[in-house]
């Protein structure tokens, strides 16, 4: 009888996976280019100089730009040796590409409830800063900005940054942020890298694709990206809606017809910016300072006019240091008269949370204030060199009321009645006492004996 063995064959587990990740993959891709619905959005192109060109859709061929006109999605620009040009998105995002550079807007569109903006830099430097309203979409989840590069993506994040990418392989590029941070990571087409966060003051190293570590700016580097604050000029009607904003943030800007900043370009920058929060109702100020060169100040002032600080007791406001944001070594606040410094006052020990301050005036005689002062300065040592400070309900504190003058109490006054005998009148005894004058009182009954009253005395 024969008998047949079999030996188990061995189970292949190789097939299954590889089908379970192409199908992972298909989904991945499918997710990444399926078409979706969206509405498309554009940047505004502002203004630019030299030798400047933009990519035209339709005729497929480069172009002088004009001013006014979308930067669309697919589209490209490029600068020359001298060329330079500034984009937007209103309110939102304005950018300035420089020279020798070239970039593709490879993504600006409403993706369901989110607005992603995608910018690829090939070559050169981008410029950037992010505003409040956009900062407030971007906690909400409803905005986006990438910069791609060969090397990294930037994700912006409420952010005044430079981003240099270079055109070898192998060369070094750069990310540095001066307020807000950006996440730099490796490029991946398909899954989420995790990379380093480049804060305020810091800057960051890619070399050969490898992401350096961060590092505290230079001065060199800082004043390769202090450029970036031109970006974040006001126009006229962003100055009157200023105004108008301060009148509800305290009664000192009752007093008030004029306020802004001051800082000397080349070593610093101030800015100064009152806005609205939307879920408690109120105006807050927020001031910004950079102080990083040695010797460099600067600050934020407000005009007033009729303010004689002797019909005030002093003045208070809540003030808090912006979250992740630096706060001052040295801050003072001025009161001047006349281009004289009439008061200084130093707030101390900045918080996350709201503290209140006060500060007395002390004037027992008239004394006109012209201006009012809030001063940053490079004058201590220390890392805090740029920073955020927010104020709120600034008001001026109305002197005491003084109760009207009493005077001061008398003994009553005992009055005695005249003995009477049997064969004198009766007789009254007067008591001069300075009185106000009282209403006259009712007559007497001309039976009874007239008999002085208790006068009141106050």
């Amino acid at each position: 009888m024969n008998v047949r063995v079999e030996k188990p064959k061995t189970v292949g587990y190789w097939k299954p996976l590889v089908l379970v990740f192409v199908i992972a993959a298909g989904l991945i891709a499918w997710s990444q280019f399926a078409p979706r619905s969206y509405n498309p959005l554009a940047f505004e192109i502002l203004g630019f100089e030299g030798d400047v060109q933009v990519y035209d859709l339709h005729s497929r061929s480069w172009r002088a730009p004009k001013r006014g006109e979308d930067f669309v999605t697919s589209q490209k620009l490029k600068t020359g040796a001298d060329g330079m040009i500034n984009f937007q998105v209103e309110n939102e995002l304005h950018l300035r590409l420089k020279e020798n550079s070239e970039i593709l807007n490879e993504e600006s569109r409403v993706v369901g409830k989110r607005e992603v903006y995608k910018l690829r830099l090939s070559q050169g430097v981008l410029l950037g800063a992010t505003t409040r309203q956009f900062e407030r979409k971007q906690k909400d989840d409803k905005a986006i900005l990438k910069i791609l590069t060969r090397d990294y993506v930037a994700n912006i994040h409420g952010a005044i940054f430079r981003v240099q990418a270079s055109t070898q392989p192998g060369q070094q590029s750069k990310v540095g942020v001066l307020r807000g941070f950006v996440e730099v990571s490796k490029p991946s087409p398909f899954f989420r890298t995790e990379g380093i966060r480049i804060r305020g003051l810091e800057e960051t190293n890619v070399v050969g694709g490898v992401i350096q570590p961060a590092t505290k700016v230079t001065p060199e580097a800082w004043g390769l990206m202090k450029e970036s604050y031109e970006l974040l000029e006001k126009t006229a009607v962003m100055e009157a809606e200023q105004i108008d904003l301060a009148k509800m943030a305290g009664s000192f800007f009752n007093v008030v017809f004029d306020h802004g900043t001051f800082f000397t370009p080349k070593i610093g920058y101030a800015g100064r910016e009152f806005f609205k929060d939307q879920d408690s109702g109120q105006v807050y100020l927020e001031t910004e300072y950079d102080v990083f060169p040695a010797g460099s100040f600067c600050g934020v002032y407000f005009k007033t006019r009729d303010f004689d600080i002797s019909k005030y007791a002093g003045f208070s406001f809540e003030i808090r240091r912006k979250a992740d944001e630096g706060a001052p070594d040295s801050f003072f606040i001025e009161l001047k008269s006349k281009g004289n410094v009439a008061r200084r006052f130093a707030p101390k020990t900045f918080e996350k949370s709201w503290k209140t301050v006060e500060f007395d005036f002390h004037a027992k005689k008239p004394l006109i204030v012209n201006e009012m002062v809030f001063v940053f300065t490079n004058a201590r040592v220390g890392e805090a060199k740029k920073g955020i400070i927010e104020f709120r309900n600034v008001k001026l504190i109305p002197l005491p009321v003084v109760p009207a003058t009493v005077p001061k109490a008398v003994a009553p006054v005992t009055t005695a009645v005249a003995v009477v005998s049997p064969t004198q009148p009766v007789v009254n005894q007067t008591v001069s006492v300075p009185v106000a004058p009282q209403a006259p009182a009712a007559p007497a009954e001309s039976n009874t004996l007239s008999v002085p009253k208790e006068i009141p005395l106050s």
